[in-house]
């Protein structure tokens, strides 16, 4: 009676951090769509971007969601890594194992833990950059991407889009929500494009950066 009691709370736990997971998860995927979509504004012009910044800024939205979007990203990564191998043996079995079977949903998963590592750090650094340079206006974020920083929001961006794009199609697949192959077609094909948007605002930046 006492081990079914441990069971029963192990797998109530274990919900609670899969559900915590998924909101989590959702929640960053969301922010991270609508963040490249303002930082995209960029392509209309520094006076569409600055605007849009200005309208944020006077409705407290920035204020209220930077804290947040820290707090969810952090918990996001403990709740999602505490699966993660941390004893070598078990990496290299981990590693055996993908290269032995080949199938996606294992490499899938190897995938999301060393983009989910590098976006810890990096993302670390960017919201860093982002908070102690408010507030936000194009002629400093392109300063910013002029002086090198281009090469670092790149692979952010690939690393970002990647990372939630994976993530959502597993967590689609894991709950049953929807047939796999068409949403992983789908999943490819926005991230395809948000990864175009980003890119193209990066270089929209980067020209302001040189005329400035």
């Amino acid at each position: 009676m006492q081990l079914q009691r441990i069971n029963t709370k192990n797998h109530k736990t274990e919900l609670w951090y899969d559900l915590m997971e998924l909101f989590t998860g959702l929640f960053l995927v969301g922010f991270l769509w609508a963040h490249l979509l303002f930082e995209g504004s960029m392509i209309l012009g520094k006076d569409t971007f600055n605007s849009l910044s200005v309208a944020l800024d006077e409705n407290y939205l920035p204020f209220i969601g930077i804290p947040l979007t820290i707090i969810v990203f952090f918990t996001h990564f403990l709740t999602a890594g505490r699966r993660i191998p941390t004893r070598v043996q078990e990496q290299k079995v981990i590693w055996q194992h993908a290269r032995t079977i080949k199938h996606f949903n294992t490499w899938s998963w190897i995938v999301q833990i060393v983009t989910g590592m590098l976006i810890l750090i990096l993302g670390s650094i960017h919201m860093w950059t982002v908070v102690t340079g408010w507030p936000i206006e194009a002629d400093t974020s392109a300063q910013r991407v002029q002086a090198g920083y281009l090469w670092f929001y790149i692979p952010l961006l690939l690393l970002a889009v990647v990372h939630a794009g994976i993530g959502l199609y597993r967590q689609f697949v894991k709950w049953g929500w929807f047939n796999r192959k068409p949403v992983g077609i789908l999943i490819s094909i926005i991230s395809s494009v948000f990864i175009l948007l980003g890119i193209i605002t990066l270089f929209a930046f980067f020209r302001l950066g040189g005329i400035s």
